[in-house]
């Protein structure tokens, strides 16, 4: 949160808590979960899961306090430690949620502070595994807000359709993030092998309409992210123009020192928007339909950030045992793959002055170009040990067709027509 926001917040907390005509009511609760998963593949898929297994993807634990001043104000504090947003090899402290309720009457309800984007059928739970039955949430789904989270403010109205309730909510805030790239050449003068988080500044505003039904849910939302590097004088690339210093060579222009006085179109900002549509239903028979897609466009780039993507999922109720089957996508659209692929191939010829540098930064720009095109098959099932907590077995197969941003393209190679297996295994709880 910023120390604006923090300010802000804090100081109606006090003023509120000092009030002598109300009575404080807090509550606290708190959530864990242990995972391990392994794959069959040595590269990084998904920043940290490799053939070694590991148990940073998708551990961690967190604590809730929630305040209640009257029937009409209150405010909730969340903390949580899991794995950085920013580094591969570090946990993080970070204050999830930090914000102040207001309800004048039970159909509206205004937040002001740090808030959980929503939009996602599993938006505010999603570090809550005990919630869901899932090993993991769809990465082809929940990947696609360059944020999860926001300081800002929300305000939602209800109302009332006999035997459900209609829920609108519109959201405007900010948020500092992190890009993660993973680079598998060395450009000597520029930068070496490895990953790399380049920090950005995310602002976000859009609207979200639920229909909620007993246990049914149908939900479409609306949002526009804008997003700028932190760094000064630095901008993003909207186009890599061809240039062509002699016939029958060509290349992509990516530096201006390779650019042949091309220009090479950037700006500070990168916009796009999403679009989401879920719906999670009963079928009867204790068996439950969950599905989620989403749709997103970008402005100026001509990256991966134009895509589809959604999954589908079937699990029922046995007793204590939930078994799932689930079809998640992902697919950027064709010209951006298309530009991916031509990236990984282009090379021109050693005799060509400054060959090397160009054949290398064409595979970097390779490794930094957003592309997805991936699809995968989960069969898991979740097992309830106590009505606090269960545990999860699963097994997921994912295939890369061309190229997919969630894998660290390993050095002297490229990952295409590949198929990776996920073995995993979690413990989730609640208190």
């Amino acid at each position: 949160m910023t120390h604006l926001h923090s300010r802000y917040l804090l100081a109606a907390l006090l003023s509120l808590g000092a009030h002598p005509a109300l009575a404080l009511d807090l509550s606290w609760s708190g959530y864990g979960t242990l995972g391990y998963v392994r794959s069959d593949q040595s590269y990084l898929y998904q920043r940290v899961i490799t053939d070694r297994g590991t148990f940073a993807r998708d551990s961690l634990f967190g604590v809730q306090l929630d305040a209640k001043f009257n029937p009409h104000w209150s405010a909730t504090v969340q903390a949580q430690i899991s794995p950085a947003d920013d580094d591969d090899n570090r946990w993080n402290p970070t204050l999830s949620w930090a914000f102040l309720s207001w309800r004048p009457d039970d159909d509206w309800l205004l937040r002001l502070g740090k808030l959980r984007i929503p939009g996602y059928l599993n938006s505010e739970n999603k570090d809550v595994g005990w919630t869901f039955d899932y090993a993991r949430l769809p990465i082809e789904v929940y990947s696609s807000s360059p944020t999860v989270d926001f300081t800002g403010l929300s305000i939602g109205k209800t109302w009332g359709l006999g035997a459900g309730d209609l829920n609108l909510e519109l959201f405007w805030g900010s948020a500092d993030s992190a890009w993660r790239v993973s680079v598998r050449d060395t450009i000597p003068g520029y930068f070496a092998a490895g990953e790399y988080f380049i920090p950005i500044r995310v602002e976000a505003k859009g609207v979200v309409l639920s229909y909620r039904e007993q246990e049914n849910i149908f939900r479409f939302s609306f949002y526009k992210p804008s997003g700028e590097q932190r760094i000064d004088g630095q901008k993003w690339i909207y186009h890599l123009p061809l240039v062509s210093p002699l016939p029958g060579i060509s290349y992509y222009a990516i530096q201006p020192e390779i650019a042949l006085g091309t220009e090479i179109p950037s700006g500070r900002t990168e916009d796009f928007s999403v679009t989401i549509v879920g719906t999670d239903i009963g079928l009867g028979y204790d068996i439950r339909l969950a599905a989620e897609y989403v749709r997103r466009l970008v402005k100026y780039a001509e990256d991966g950030i134009n895509s589809n993507g959604g999954y589908a999922s079937l699990r029922k109720r046995i007793g204590k045992w939930t078994p799932y089957l689930y079809y998640a996508w992902l697919r950027s659209e064709d010209n951006a793959l298309d530009l991916s692929l031509a990236l990984n191939q282009s090379s021109v010829p050693k005799w060509l002055p400054g060959a090397a540098l160009i054949n290398t930064s064409q595979r970097v720009v390779a490794d930094i170009f957003i592309a997805y095109d991936q699809q995968t098959w989960a069969l898991g099932t979740s097992y309830a040990l106590t009505s606090t907590s269960k545990i999860k077995l699963e097994w997921a197969r994912t295939h890369i067709g061309m190229a997919s941003s969630f894998v660290d393209t390993p050095a002297g190679g490229e990952v295409s027509d590949e198929d990776i297996n996920l073995f995993s295994l979690s413990y989730h709880f609640v208190f």
